[in-house]
């Protein structure tokens, strides 16, 4: 089953499909199957690229977990100056 990247001519959305043999794959925005194939670009993994997609997710999750580290250090300090 190959993977081809699409545009929908009718609502110009993109989009990855799954194609096999035989079937006409449609829209998932407007269901039209009035599409047009693009060009695929692949990527191949290196350990650089994996390294990029790391620091790009540390980075999204980074507010969260301060956050986090914060409410802990004021548990920690609240229970502390209670006792």
């Amino acid at each position: 089953m190959p993977l081809y990247d699409f545009e929908c001519r009718a609502c110009r959305h993109f989009f990855e499909a799954l194609v096999r043999t035989g079937t006409v794959p449609e829209c998932p925005e407007c269901h039209s199957q009035d599409l047009e194939r693009q060009l695929s670009t692949f990527m191949m993994t290196s350990a650089e690229h994996n390294r990029e997609l790391v620091r790009a997710e540390r980075k999204k999750r980074l507010p969260k977990h301060k956050a986090e580290q914060h409410e802990e250090y004021q548990h920690a300090l609240k229970e502390h100056l209670d006792h």
